[in-house]
């Protein structure tokens, strides 16, 4: 009578190992979303250009004082000059137009729309730039949802049901417009990001050439506008926590959670950062928190971890389809 070997438990270290990723993933979301709500809350007396200037002015100069090899650096954006020019444009229209969003909506129903708009875009811009790739059924379902969600969060927001109130027809088009191109900026950043990465630019040298059109752009818009803003001890501390943590440690977070960490899972966690952005703007006391709101996230949420499973359940048969089994590969032999 034989008996099947014992399965080996899982030691403590293995896993925490296991649990690393998510938690550094999950690390970033709760650090995004707090830096959402400062940014919503700052904006209302200090203009958007003067925080991302001093923000990423500081960030910019972390990035390029700690890169050890200066020249690798300067051959590798000769070499990959249109593309790092590119991705400078896509991270300066999105955090600008971001912090222009937090203007006229208030952070969770802004990140719920730059969100949500992303799969949406990607479908839409797949029937152009992708004939041949069609999208499952339940992703055209989740993204559907995703559209009901945001357009429920609107009608919310204009009719007074929101944490700021009754929010202008102007204002509401205005910070839609900003969240489309914030979020559209997004795929531009995840398109040059993968293709500097295979021309082999490196995450360091990318990080310390990305942000140079973005604190050019707002130092052109501060003059511009004359609005520059006061260094008084709550803002110079303010800012700092947005540079420091919200952009160099948040990102280095993201970047290291990613290694570690299933994209599945990855994606889905991406999902509570629209929750704890909810949860974190009761800290903010000009807000009204809305039950509207909560209910148009949570629909949200729900709709984009629909489409995340859909595609990794797919892709997952598709792989095992293509594997074959032993016995085919015998008969094959």
């Amino acid at each position: 009578m034989s008996s099947s070997p014992p399965v080996p438990s899982r030691s403590p270290g293995r896993r925490f190992a296991l649990a690393a990723g998510p938690l550094l993933v999950l690390g970033y979301c709760v650090i995004n979303s707090t830096k959402s709500v400062l940014e919503g809350a700052l904006v209302q007396g200090l203009s958007p250009e003067f925080i991302a200037f001093n923000a990423f002015a500081v960030a910019q100069a972390f990035y390029f004082l700690t890169l050890r090899d200066k020249q690798a650096l300067r051959t590798a954006v000769r070499r990959c000059l249109p593309d790092v020019i590119m991705l400078n444009i896509s991270t300066a229209v999105c955090w600008i137009a971001v912090l222009y969003a937090f203007t006229v909506l208030e952070p969770a129903v802004a990140n719920s729309m730059i969100i949500g708009l992303g799969p949406t875009l990607t479908i839409v811009l797949g029937f152009k730039l992708r004939p041949g790739t069609k999208p499952l059924p339940l992703e055209l379902a989740a993204a559907a949802a995703m559209l009901g969600a945001m357009t429920y969060l609107l009608v919310m927001a204009h009719d007074g049901a929101s944490a700021l109130g009754d929010v202008p027809t102007g204002d509401l088009v205005f910070g839609l417009v900003m969240c489309f191109l914030t979020s559209l900026s997004l795929s531009g950043i995840t398109f040059y990001t993968r293709r500097l990465g295979d021309a082999g630019m490196t995450v360091p040298q990318m990080m310390a050439s990305r942000f140079v059109v973005l604190v050019a752009a707002t130092l052109v818009l501060l003059v511009v506008r004359d609005s520059f803003g006061t260094y008084s001890p709550a803002n110079v501390g303010a800012l700092l926590a947005i540079s420091l943590v919200g952009v160099i440690i948040s990102l280095y977070l993201l970047q290291q959670g990613i290694v570690r960490t299933e994209p599945i899972t990855v994606s889905m966690l991406f999902g509570t950062n629209l929750l704890i952005t909810y949860l974190t703007q009761f800290l903010d006391p000009r807000l009204d928190q809305s039950q509207h709101v909560f209910l148009g996230i949570a629909g949200l949420c729900a709709a984009m971890c629909l489409g995340t499973w859909a595609r990794w359940r797919h892709d997952r048969q598709t792989s095992r389809a293509a594997t074959p089994t032993p016995t085919t590969e015998r008969v094959e032999r």
